[in-house]
Order: structure tokens, then C-alpha cells, then sequence
């Protein structure tokens, strides 16, 4: 069985901050809040976009421009891999002599998985490889372009409605008065000797001193005309061929192959056409809490390092289940689990039960409640829209033990990460700290074996515990 397996990574789950159990791979650690984060405790920031093929960047404008694909490289429109560009010759009468053939370097593409070519298609070879590769054209795309203009200038109405609102009896000043009717600008110009009021492209715009130039034009209706109706009878039925003549499934498209290409939707293989690649983005994620970044990647698509990288397993001690004996329901089982040291510096493990950890967290609270330091609901700085939840959700993690577990009351010591530890024949160094035999098994390096000891109710055994660590925060704080 793979490492990667989500089989055997659900083996141990922790508990994030919201109440999600995740495994530990799929987990953030914010050392501002000293807390786990999980993908719904975190938002979602696109740096950029780049093509996964030719590994190009591309702004966010022109992204959204090409509609997030590339302009450059093909998906196979059969099998969906991607197309590579071919040369071939052929021969051709000579421009000097037509009795004369010539070779002449052609371009296609050409599919190294399924063998499909651009040829089988009958598109026309290209004389450069980079070269404009004829598409089809959608004959709805002009009205496309018309409704979303028209929606567009739909939300920029109400959007300067809703602004107009915002000042609706209020005493405005000089300052909102200028911005709003551009006073500013017929100031420069009576100064420049022009006149007051701008002329554009529909002639004198704006009723008050040229208030606004181009303002009107931002909630100007854009002139559409309503779809034609049609009706059924002029819609033709299907094929008699269907019902009479034999139908070959190898030259029908599959369901993937129609809804690659959603606006044509062919229906025989030999209509449909290479697509373009769809770009990636390189996403950074943020705690929601403290707005500090939790994962930041290179700007460079060809990199795959990380500016900064919080995932929980280089903060959080990973539990590993190492060793199980054979259960019986009612008896007392003992069980091995492996306890990992991600960080560089020693740390005291202290294992716990939940009942200790809600009284724990609950003086927490309380200790905090009296210092006034109550966590406010604030609208983040960075992006009105990235605001903390207004419903509380309850936590289901503390009753879902299906097994009594007795837990070790010593506490034990967890050495540093040493990569040098592995060549070293040497006995790990405890610090001063004696382990208990009973609960410590074996120890190599910053990995620590403990005995616990279960007893299982139900044949699903499942067992719940909580552990008390010591962390070494490096983040350096400012002098205040």
C-alpha cells in the first residue's frame, strides 16, 4: 500500500481549528495564532496564471481575455492529451519551373498517445509551426458579446445608484462634490482657456458645468434586440438514416468529447477540432483569522519551491500508528503509536484525554475573557469579502470515541530533527529526561515509540485523545 493512500492517511485524523477532522498532510499551521488551519479555514489568492505545457505566464487581464487558455498549445480533441507539432515534406511544383516538384517543410499535429492528426480532420497543413491553425467560429458568439455588455452595464447602474444612495440626504462637501461633478477638471480647463463643457462622442455630455465626463456613459443602455423565436415545426427531427441503416459507434462521440467543446457539441468524430489548453494558476492561501500567509509559491511556473510553506507536518508532532495486536471487544489490547519530532528544537509531549483538554480550553477562554482580550468579529483590511462566519458551528469530535483508551500520565521528552542522527551510532540525548518503561518502547532519534493500552466496545474501534506539546515559535517580534 502507497504512503499517499487515503486509505491510510484517514488511519489518523486531526482536529482542526473549525472542528473538520483532516489528516495531517492536509493542514496548515498559523504560527501567529498558534492554531491548525484546514482548506475551509483559509482563503484562496490566484498569483498566476501559466500554461502547464509551454510554462508561460500570463496576467490576470489577458487570462481572462483568452479565457483561460493558451494560445499557443492544443489538448487532443480524442483522447484529451496534449498535441505536438510535426514536420513534413511534400512536394509541390517549383515557382521557377512547374514541370519541376520541389520538397516543401509542412507543419501538423499529431497526438503521441491515441495517433490522432489534425489531418483526419482535412485541416489544411501549416507552412510554420507556430502557425494561426484554422478554429471554428461559434455563430452565437456575437449575441454572447451583446447580453454580456448588456448585464455588464446593468451592474454599473445599480452600482452607481447604490453609491448615489450612500450620500441621499447628507450634507455632502467640496471635496465629494468635485469628484462626483468633476469640478476639478472644468477648473483646469476654464484656466487653459477652453470651455466648460466637454464635448464627447454623442455631444455635450453632462447637464451641470460638464458634471462628470464620461459618466453617462457607464449606465448607457446598450441597444439589444430580443431573440428570435422558433418555432418547432422548423426544427428539424432526427435522421431517418438512425432507423434504418446501422449505426458505427467508432465514428459517434463519446459524452467527454462533446462536452470538451460545448459550444458545438459535434456528433461524428470527424467534426471535432483541437482545443486549447487550459491554463493553471499558482495560488497563495491566507489564515482567515490573522490574514497572514500560510502558503505562498515562486512566481516562476518551472518552480516548484515555495516561498512560504506552513503545512502542519513541519510544526505539528505526526502520529503514526505503528504496531496493533489483535482486538477482542471488552478486553484490554495494547497498541504501538509513533510519535515524529518535525521541528529543531526539543519538545515535551504530554498525552491527554479530551475531558482534560475542554477543562483546558475552557480556562484558556475564560483567562482570556478577563484580560479583555475577547476575539472581536472584524471585516478584514485586505478584502471586505473575507470575513470570519457569523454561525458557530458545534464541534462533534468529543463523543465519537468507540474505544476506552488508557493514556500514559508521564510525560515524554521529544528530541530535535537531526539529519545527521541516521549516520550516528551514537544513543539519543534525552536532556535530563528519564522515560518510563512501560510507556516508552524504543526510541531513534526524534522518533519515539508509546505503548497504550484500549478497549474496544464496538467492532469499528475508534480512539480519541488529545496531546500537550511544547512549541518553539521563531518568529521574530518587534520591540514595542
Amino acid at each position: 500500500m502507497s504512503p499517499f493512500d487515503k486509505e491510510l492517511l484517514e488511519k489518523v485524523l486531526y482536529r482542526c481549528s473549525c472542528g473538520s477532522r483532516k489528516p495531517i498532510s492536509s493542514l496548515y499551521f498559523c504560527r501567529h495564532c498558534l492554531d491548525l488551519r484546514c482548506g475551509f479555514c483559509v482563503s484562496h489568492e490566484v498569483d498566476s496564471h501559466y500554461c502547464p505545457n509551454c510554462m508561460e505566464n500570463m496576467p490576470s487581464a489577458e487570462a481572462r481575455l483568452k479565457k483561460n487558455r493558451c494560445a499557443n498549445c492544443f489538448d487532443c480533441p480524442h483522447c484529451g492529451h496534449t498535441l505536438s507539432t510535426r514536420a513534413s515534406s511534400v512536394s509541390v511544383p517549383s515557382p521557377d519551373d512547374p514541370t519541376k516538384m520541389t520538397a516543401k517543410k509542412v507543419y501538423y499535429l499529431a497526438c503521441a498517445f491515441c495517433r490522432w492528426t489534425s489531418r483526419d480532420i482535412g485541416l489544411p497543413d501549416q507552412l510554420v509551426a507556430s502557425g494561426a491553425w484554422p478554429e471554428q467560429t461559434n455563430p452565437y458568439s456575437e449575441r454572447i458579446s451583446t447580453l454580456q455588455e448588456h448585464y455588464r452595464t446593468i451592474a454599473q447602474r445599480e452600482k452607481m445608484e447604490k453609491e448615489s444612495r450612500r450620500f441621499l440626504g447628507r450634507k455632502l462637501s467640496y471635496l465629494h462634490l468635485s469628484d462626483k461633478y468633476g469640478l476639478s477638471s472644468v477648473a483646469a480647463r476654464k484656466r487653459s482657456g477652453l470651455s466648460s463643457l466637454a464635448l464627447g462622442a454623442g455631444g455635450l455630455t453632462g447637464g451641470v458645468a460638464g458634471a462628470g465626463v464620461g459618466r453617462e456613459d457607464i449606465g448607457r443602455p446598450v441597444d439589444i434586440a430580443p431573440a428570435t423565436p422558433v418555432s418547432l415545426h422548423e426544427i428539424n427531427d432526427l435522421p431517418t438514416e438512425l432507423l434504418t441503416d446501422p449505426i458505427d459507434m467508432y465514428n459517434m462521440t463519446t459524452l467527454e468529447q462533446r462536452f470538451a467543446q460545448v459550444e458545438f457539441q459535434p456528433e461524428r468524430v470527424d467534426k471535432i477540432y483541437p482545443t486549447h489548453k487550459h491554463l493553471m494558476i499558482k495560488r497563495s492561501q491566507r489564515c482567515r483569522r490573522c490574514e497572514h500567509n500560510l502558503s505562498k509559491p515562486e512566481y516562476n511556473p518551472t518552480s516548484i519551491k515555495f516561498k512560504i510553506q506552513l503545512a502542519a507536518y513541519y510544526h505539528v508532532p505526526e502520529i503514526i500508528i505503528f504496531k496493533v495486536e489483535p482486538m477482542e471487544r471488552g478486553k484490554h489490547t495494547r497498541f504501538v503509536i509513533k510519535v515524529v519530532n518535525p521541528t529543531n528544537s526539543g519538545s515535551v509531549l504530554e498525552v491527554v484525554s479530551l475531558a482534560e483538554y475542554q477543562d483546558t480550553k475552557a480556562k484558556e477562554d475564560a483567562a482570556r475573557k478577563e484580560k479583555g482580550e475577547e476575539e472581536k468579529t472584524t471585516v478584514s483590511a485586505i478584502n471586505p469579502l473575507r470575513q470570519p462566519s457569523i454561525v458557530e458551528a458545534t464541534d462533534q469530535n468529543m463523543n465519537i470515541a468507540t474505544a476506552e483508551v488508557t493514556l500514559p500520565k508521564s510525560k515524554i521528552y521529544l528530541p530535535p530533527r537531526d539529519d545527521a542522527a541516521e549516520f550516528d551510532e551514537g544513543g539519543v540525548d534525552l536532556a535530563g529526561h528519564v522515560d518510563d518503561r512501560d510507556v516508552v518502547m524504543w526510541r531513534k532519534s526524534n522518533k519515539v515509540g508509546i505503548q497504550l493500552k484500549v478497549k474496544p466496545s464496538e467492532e469499528n474501534v475508534l480512539v480519541a485523545f488529545a496531546i500537550q506539546y511544547q512549541y518553539t515559535n521563531t518568529i521574530f517580534a518587534h520591540d514595542s
